[in-house]
């Protein structure tokens, strides 16, 4: 079982910073981490190599130097293989010639991997095309949005039980068997954190650098990159919510009302006892207020 997994490094959320006058994005703020899809889906190929026992795991990207560090965090989690795309003149490629150059190295080796794992969007721009575009040019099956997995062995086969996210809440259960490709959700695990001697080791590894254009199926559209910024700022802050005061209460009171929040009714007590009395107190509260 070949798995591979693209990876991107992705600014913090929490670093990035938009000058509220000018409304440039500070860039030397940014905090450049492994994008928390990616590392779910990496964490996902992790587990699937464990759970079928043997396999192995590649992990690619395409960045600059800088972008090595993804990498490393990788290795250092379990990924057998790595390997760094780059090209000066990538810095302004857009999504769908990045999964172009993606696709060319994949198709550079004898044969595809049984499984690819992408993040469903990256925290900067959140386009989510990569994955999908990268099913295409290689003609892999695809599902997207991928909140659970499961794998089975049918009949000495590898089957692939998937629930993805639609919208509206809704979701949905698929059967799927290898070759395919998945986008994956954050939420779908929580990735393994690696301990320091596999660190050490990590910052000690050579890593592979590739030039796609040098890849004999590399073929880009750049007309189909053209991406026009209508507006950039910051995240709206929550509306603040203001409690209705209850019409019943005299004017005084529901000025208090006000000024508390809607607090000043509240309640709160405290309970003592050994656990079976707190137990018992628990059950009763929550029958008083009909949620049992």
């Amino acid at each position: 079982m070949r798995i591979a997994v693209c990876l991107k490094q992705a600014p913090d959320c929490s670093s990035v910073y938009v000058d509220p006058i000018s409304g440039e994005v500070d860039t030397e703020r940014f905090v450049q981490t492994l994008n928390a899809a990616d590392a779910c889906a990496l964490e996902a190929a992790l587990r699937l190599k464990e759970q079928l026992g043997a396999g192995s795991v590649f992990a690619l990207t395409l960045g600059p130097g800088e972008s090595e560090e993804v990498l490393r965090v990788a290795l250092a989690m379990g990924a057998d293989t790595i390997e760094r795309l780059w090209h000066p003149s990538a810095a302004d490629w857009g999504p769908l010639t990045i999964a172009a150059a993606l696709a060319a190295r994949l198709r550079a080796d004898p044969s595809l991997p049984d499984l690819i794992f992408c993040g469903e969007q990256s925290s900067d721009w959140a386009s989510g095309t990569v994955g999908p575009a990268l099913a295409a040019y290689l003609g892999l099956p695809q599902i997207t949005g991928v909140i659970g997995l499961e794998a089975h062995q049918d009949s000495g086969q590898l089957l692939l039980r998937v629930t993805r996210r639609l919208e509206r809440g809704y979701r949905e259960r698929l059967l799927a068997r290898p070759p395919l490709l998945l986008t994956v959700h954050e939420t779908l695990n929580e990735p393994r954190y690696p301990s320091l001697p596999a660190h050490l080791a990590a910052l000690r590894a050579t890593i592979t650098v590739r030039d796609p254009l040098s890849l004999p199926q590399f073929a880009a559209d750049f007309e189909a990159e053209e991406t026009t910024i209508v507006e950039v700022r910051t995240p709206r802050p929550r509306p603040h919510r203001l409690p209705i005061p209850d019409s019943q209460l005299s004017p005084f009171e529901r000025i208090g009302e006000i000024i508390t929040g809607g607090t000043s009714r509240r309640q709160a007590r405290l309970v003592e006892g050994s656990p079976e009395e707190l137990a018992h107190e628990l059950v009763r509260f929550l029958k008083e207020r009909g949620f049992v």
